[in-house]
This record gives C-alpha cells, structure tokens and sequence, in this order.
C-alpha cells in the first residue's frame, strides 16, 4: 500500500488495521489503567518502508503494538480533533514508535515529525491540520531534547 509520494516516499508491505480497545466492567483496575493509557491497538504485522531522500528505514509493528493516538492537549481539540480520529490513528501510531526507537530513524527528530506530517496528509487530515500538528509536535519534542 502506498501512503506517500512526495519527498518522503512511506509504503507498507499490507493494509493497516487498527482498532480501539474499550473498557469492560470485566476488566481489573489494572487493566483499566492500561488501556486508558493505551487504548489503540495494531490488529496485523505490518511493516513501513520510508525512503526518505534516498535514506531507507524500516519500521515494523507487531500484531498487538498498543499506542496513545494523537496526543492532543485537551483545549485544541476543537480545533484539530479527537486523539482517537481515524485519520490520525496510523499517523500517531507510526510517530510513537519513531519516539520509542529513535534509532529506526537515525535519531533524526527533524524526520520523523515530516513522517508524521506526510502521513496526516496520506490519512486524510487536511494540510493545514497537518502543518499545525507537524509545527506542534517538532516544537514538543525539541523542548524535550530530542
């Protein structure tokens, strides 16, 4: 599947299928706990091929991979949208992994925010949506030393 063409060219060996976990009273205060903190869930093994000017990453994801979604500060919501939009799901997903193994990128932060942003764009977020979640998430993280 082909998300991006443009500068950086993100391919994936099979098609996306990501789900939302919800919370049941059958569940222990733990499992509560983790799923609010975590409730995105990788439903297939899958891979991204990122071609990035010539340099190639690959990023794989586990059947099971659980993730946050967009982290997107409560007030801004209104604006950008839910964590939890399905047009951010993959995007979000592929950036926290960036974020955990900044290794699978070269430890390059500049890149794996233009990921993020190429992929908004491929889910379906508008530019403009993208280009303010690209600008917030590169400022975070360079506050953050990365």
């Amino acid at each position: 599947m082909i998300f991006s063409k443009g500068e950086i060219k993100i391919t994936t060996d099979t098609v996306p299928f990501v789900c939302a976990r919800t919370i049941l009273p059958i569940h222990t205060k733990e499992e509560k706990k983790e799923i609010s903190k975590k409730p995105y869930l990788n439903k297939r093994n899958i891979t991204f091929f990122i071609d990035a000017g010539g340099e190639e990453y690959l990023l794989f994801f586990p059947e099971g991979y659980l993730w946050d979604g967009a982290s997107i500060p409560f007030g801004f919501r209104w604006i950008i949208g839910a964590k939890g939009n399905p047009k951010f799901l993959i995007p979000s997903m592929v950036h926290d992994k960036m974020c955990e193994c900044h290794y699978l990128i070269g430890n390059n932060r500049n890149l794996s925010s233009k990921i993020f942003k190429e992929l908004l764009i491929a889910c379906g977020a508008s530019k403009l949506k993208a280009n303010i979640m690209y600008l917030a998430v590169d400022n975070f993280q360079r506050t953050q030393g990365w």
